[in-house]
Order: structure tokens, then C-alpha cells, then sequence
């Protein structure tokens, strides 16, 4: 496989994966990452502010109205709508259909697509395919690219035993996938957790399944300059849990807090000597003389 590279930035991150690159992800075009910080949720709250009460003002007046959180979707919203103008920027907004890759297109923050980009789908594999519970995984896909492909993103599904699956996640190729051989990969922390509701989130033992889906635009998008490249499978097993860390000695411990609360091997806590500022198990004396 290519080795990784550049890190890449995700649609979301509530699932904990991390994703990676073998080739240069930054985005070209000083208004592309900000564009994308609108995404879809930020065009639909723009759009229903339009439909129910119009546009009033410029830029500033509407991205403030119709994005009330503030934050950095309402910058980058100020952004590009003064580079590109307010009659531009609502036209695009009407014409996109809350695709956000082709919204950024539209409004010249992202460079088109190019309509001759192709590439193929090698191999997905998992590192390790024999993984332990709370371990890291990686899961990658080689790619063979013979046109450079131009913005879009990458998907991957994951399927298994446990409360944690299924989950998918997407993640924009801000600068498209340049040609030759390259990977694109993932990373994810196999430790049980819980979802925001406070129901728990376990991998259990078992075999997994994992889906990549590559795409210019964004996947499912029927707008102009879009291309699906298709999917590709891979499969890891989770067997065994983690070892557990190695349990606290008292003579390791440094200062007396740390030492009492720390128990000897017969499980009972150690004590802190303060003739010679050292922890020492419960069945040592502290003068050296035993009783």
C-alpha cells in the first residue's frame, strides 16, 4: 500500500474515525475550505430564511439572520457570499439542491470538476485483519488513478457485532485525487462508548464488514460534473480484549497521596514512609525492623 501522507477533513466526527491520504488533501482557492463549512444543514437554514422572509439587506444581514448560531459557518457564509455577490450567491442557493460540492462550484470557491477524471477501485484491506478489542484499526483502500479527479468526498460504512454498528461517515477530497497509485484509509479505536441519548456503544468479538465509497461531487449527486467510482469491501476480526495495563507497584509510587491510595499485592493499601520519603508495601516496616 502507499504509505499515508496528509490528513483529511471530515463531513462529521462523531464516530471517532480519523482519516488519512497518501497525497496532498488541501483545498485550492482561498474561499474552497470555507465554502465547505456551510455544508448542506447550513444551505437548508439559508434557504428557509429566503422562502419565509426574504432577502432583506446584503451578505452580513442574511448569514447572520439565517444562521443564528454564529460561529464559523456564519464567517465562511459572509465569505463567499460577498466574493461571489447576493443575487449570485441566493441563485446558487435555489439551483443546488443541498448538494454543498456543487453549491462551492457554483459559486467559484471550489474549482470544477474536470468531466474526464477516472479512476479504479484495487483493494480494500484492514491493519491489522486480526484486531483486539480497544485497539486501533486501520481500513484502506488502494486506488488506481489515471485522470485526476477534481472535489468531492469518500465514504466508509462499517458493520459488525456490537451496539456500535452500523455507522457511516463522509469525508470531502477538498483537492479531488490526484493521478497514479493511491490510498485512502481510515482509522478507528475499537473502545465501547456511548451514543448522546447515554446508550452504550460496544464492538463485540466477532467478524466485521467495512464499505468504501469514492465519488467526484458528492455520492448520489445527479448535478453536472459528478461521477460515482463505486464501492469496495474489506473484512476485520476483533478477537480477545486488549491486556489489561500492568497493576501499580508501591515502590513506583512518588509522593504519599498517590502511595495510599495504591494497593500491595495483598491488596491492601501501601503505605508511605516518611523517614525515607518512600512507598513500600504494607508488610514492610517502615524502620527496617520487622514487628
Amino acid at each position: 500500500m502507499v504509505r499515508v501522507l496528509s490528513v483529511l477533513v471530515a463531513a462529521a466526527s462523531a464516530s471517532g474515525l480519523v482519516p488519512s491520504a497518501s497525497f496532498n488533501s488541501s483545498a485550492e482557492g482561498a474561499l474552497c475550505n470555507p465554502c465547505f463549512q456551510i455544508g448542506g444543514q447550513g444551505i437548508n437554514s439559508l434557504l428557509n430564511y429566503i422562502l419565509n422572509v426574504g432577502v432583506v439587506g446584503g451578505c452580513g444581514s442574511l448569514c447572520a439572520a439565517a444562521l443564528p448560531a454564529g460561529g464559523a459557518v456564519v464567517v465562511a457564509c459572509e465569505l463567499v457570499c460577498a466574493d461571489v455577490g447576493i443575487k449570485a450567491f441566493v441563485a446558487a442557493l435555489e439551483k443546488v439542491d443541498l448538494d454543498p460540492i456543487y453549491f462551492c462550484e457554483e459559486v467559484h470557491a471550489c474549482p470544477m470538476a474536470p468531466d474526464d477524471a477516472y479512476l479504479e477501485l484495487v483493494n480494500a484491506a484492514a491493519n491489522p485483519v486480526v484486531v483486539r478489542h480497544g485497539d486501533d484499526i486501520q481500513m484502506g483502500l488502494e486506488l488506481k488513478v489515471t485522470n485526476d479527479t477534481g472535489v468531492g468526498q469518500f465514504g466508509i460504512s462499517i458493520d459488525g457485532p456490537g451496539t456500535a454498528t452500523p455507522f457511516s461517515q463522509s469525508f470531502f477530497l477538498k483537492k479531488g485525487i490526484p493521478a497514479g497509485e493511491q490510498m485512502l484509509s481510515v482509522t478507528l479505536t475499537l473502545e465501547d462508548g456511548e451514543d448522546e441519548q447515554g446508550f452504550p456503544k460496544t464492538f463485540e468479538q466477532g467478524d466485521y464488514s467495512f464499505t468504501f465509497h469514492v465519488c467526484q461531487g458528492e455520492c448520489g449527486s445527479t448535478h453536472p460534473h459528478s461521477k460515482d467510482f463505486g464501492v469496495m469491501s474489506g473484512t476485520f476480526t476483533i478477537n480477545g480484549t486488549a491486556p489489561a495495563p500492568p497493576p501499580q507497584e508501591c515502590f513506583s509510587q512518588f509522593d504519599e497521596d498517590s502511595c495510599e491510595s495504591t494497593k500491595d499485592f495483598m491488596g491492601k493499601a501501601c503505605q508511605w514512609c516518611d523517614d525515607f520519603f518512600s512507598c513500600q508495601d504494607s508488610v514492610m516496616p517502615c524502620n527496617g525492623i520487622q514487628i
